[in-house]
């Protein structure tokens, strides 16, 4: 036999059900001597219950329960610890709400019920001219930011954005692979260098004195590319990649400069039983690819999240991936472990030719 499951709470229609009786019984604005025990019996609960439910109605007008927001687990962080701790980043790391996790150590979950309390908010901080009044009627850059209550965005100005300095990064890496003679796991990652000269300033200016070295770009040709392979992707291979197998095979992108990277040119460095030769990047293929496809796209998304003025603020926010960075991750969907138990684990993982054409 089925029993129905009863609460030690009342609901709110049962409240309003107990109210309404008791309305119904009001003569001369007050009630009637036996009208909560009749009451109290016709919705099977005690007189107290239905006297206290009565007092609470005549003084708040209200039937909400007092233990909301009284009962349960306790916050771990109170509304104020939390803004507290968000004024206390600086506002370069607030970009995103996991910038703000990973600064303050509050996890996510607090952070989005915080910002839906209106405990902080959501704003953009638009990119002003500096000085002249008819450009800054112009949209210009805009960077989102999370501002606590009281606080103001603040404002950022600058000459032109017209003349945007640009980095060149030389990037190698290669398959990761298991260093034998060394006894590690070679990761791929061979080196990253920018394209930059140090060059001592001509003239004094009010942010450096004359002599000081400067970070000064330059344009990328076929000189400056053949250098770079020489005397910095070469010697940077010798040092990193497993040496079992010293036949090397660099592959580029088909850029012009980086046809200047011959066969003949490598001949020069064939020293200490090492060989290596030059290929042109195959089309579709994103194992050659992996640069473009994930890591440019990784850097770039940690450099984005630095406010760089300088070309050595967006070369330092550029290598930040150095830190404790690795590439030991799960592929998934792959029973990787099922496969390995039945011997059946392949070498390389094979990509459907549909999914390239």
């Amino acid at each position: 036999m089925d029993t129905e499951h009863t609460s030690r709470e009342f609901t709110h229609e049962r409240k309003m059900e107990v109210i309404k009786r008791l309305q119904q019984c009001i003569n001369l604005s007050k009630l009637s001597r036996g009208d909560i025990k009749l009451t109290a019996v016709a919705m099977g609960t005690s007189r107290n219950t239905v006297t206290n439910l009565w007092k609470d109605f005549k003084l708040t007008s209200t039937i909400r329960s007092g233990k909301i927001g009284r009962v349960g687990r306790k916050p771990t962080y109170t509304q104020a610890e939390i803004t507290d701790l968000v004024r206390m980043v600086p506002e370069g790391q607030r970009s995103t709400m996991r910038d703000i996790a990973e600064a303050t150590g509050i996890p996510l979950t607090p952070l989005h019920r915080s910002l839906k309390q209106g405990t902080f908010e959501r704003r953009s901080s638009r990119l002003k001219p500096l000085l002249t009044d008819a450009n800054a009627q112009q949209h210009k850059d805009r960077r989102k930011v999370y501002l606590t209550k009281g606080e103001t965005v603040s404002r950022r100005v600058c000459k032109s954005k017209r003349f945007i300095s640009k980095v060149i990064f030389l990037v190698a890496v290669a398959r990761p692979r298991m260093d034998e003679d060394r006894g590690v796991m070679f990761d791929g990652k061979i080196g990253m260098w920018p394209v930059v000269k140090y060059l001592p300033a001509a003239r004094s200016s009010r942010n450096r004195p004359a002599g000081t070295l400067v970070t000064t770009l330059f344009n990328v040709n076929a000189v400056v590319c053949r250098a770079y392979v020489i005397s910095r992707v070469i010697p940077a291979i010798k040092a990193k990649f497993p040496r079992r197998n010293k036949h090397v095979v660099l592959h580029h992108d088909n850029a012009t400069p980086h046809a200047a990277i011959t066969d003949e040119l490598l001949a020069t460095v064939f020293t200490d039983g090492w060989t290596f030769v030059v290929w042109c990047q195959p089309p579709n293929s994103p194992d050659l690819n992996v640069l473009d496809l994930g890591f440019f796209a990784s850097i770039q998304s940690l450099q984005y999240k630095s406010v760089s003025r300088t070309v050595d603020d967006i070369i330092g926010a550029t290598f930040r991936f150095r830190h404790n960075g690795d590439n030991q991750f799960r592929l998934p969907h792959l029973g990787k472990d099922a496969l390995r138990r039945t011997g059946a684990l392949m070498a390389n993982v094979s990509c459907p030719v549909a999914l390239l054409v």
